[in-house]
């Protein structure tokens, strides 16, 4: 299910980016598909024919040709958009992501809860004076670079692998990694904190490591994700055709079957 609403997020930003640019385009663009659909509802009409002279299409056939017209009208601005405003349409749908999952309080929750242990774990820090979350706890002793070190790990990490979970076909075609590595992290980590001396590492600026190795992975892939897009659609297309075109030729093989039965039986009567 998130693959087909990832299809629809790309589509509606690239769509909506066109517009916004060129409406004139946009609206030619649309015109174009309308003409493409409706002539190949009226060859769907004659298709029948060749088989069978008096063929005539049914009330099924002709809905799912107006269907099929409708997403010819609307797919040939979107295999458009998507070549020319795939790029930047992404690069927003990332930094939204971004946001939504730095504001999302159930997953800070799990981000601290994850931290307190595993930073626990390491044996580094005096945890003391410093309660379990399930207690009301709300801060970890970061104290150690290895422990703040370990903390935005983990943040990136489990950023990344929420990255791969919402948006999996993105994922699948970049081959995000399921983690950053920890020589980003430790500079990252050194950097802010050569700034902001005895601070917290922030959750927000370990979510941006992952956005930026997401980033720059999807730079090299870019093509790939534009070239998987056009081949979806038109495979969607030609799918489509296929069964109306299919339906339509069964349908009237039939009736020459049925006409042949009764030129028998009346010639016999």
């Amino acid at each position: 299910m998130n693959y087909l609403i990832n299809l629809f997020s790309i589509f509606s930003s690239t769509s909506i980016l066109l517009i916004d640019h060129d409406r004139a385009l946009y609206a030619e663009l649309l015109v174009s598909g309308l003409v493409l659909g409706l002539g190949l509802w009226v060859f769907a009409a004659f298709f029948g024919r060749l088989f069978y002279k008096p063929y005539q299409l049914t009330i099924g056939q002709h809905i799912l040709c107006g269907f099929l017209v409708v997403l010819l009208t609307s797919s040939i601005p979107t295999v458009y958009a998507t070549s020319t405003y795939l790029k930047p349409s992404l690069a927003a749908l990332i930094l939204n992501w971004r946001d939504a999952l730095v504001q999302n309080k159930d997953w800070n929750d799990q981000q601290f809860k994850r931290q307190y242990y595993e930073i626990k774990k390491l044996g580094l820090e005096d945890f003391t004076a410093y309660p379990a979350p399930e207690q009301g706890g709300k801060l970890i002793p970061v104290t150690k670079l290895e422990t703040r070190i370990k903390s935005s790990q983990i943040i990136s990490d489990d950023a990344i692998a929420n990255f791969n979970f919402t948006y999996p076909l993105l994922s699948t075609v970049i081959g995000a990694t399921q983690n950053v590595s920890a020589e980003k992290v430790n500079k990252d980590v050194n950097e802010y904190l050569n700034l902001h001396t005895g601070t917290a590492y922030p959750i927000d600026r370990g979510v941006q490591l992952a956005v930026t190795q997401i980033s720059t992975e999807l730079e090299t892939k870019i093509s790939h994700v534009i070239l998987l897009i056009r081949l979806l659609l038109i495979f969607k297309i030609i799918f489509l055709y296929g069964i109306c075109f299919g339906w339509i030729a069964y349908v009237s093989l039939k009736q020459i079957q049925i006409h042949s039965s009764h030129s028998s039986v009346s010639k016999n009567i």
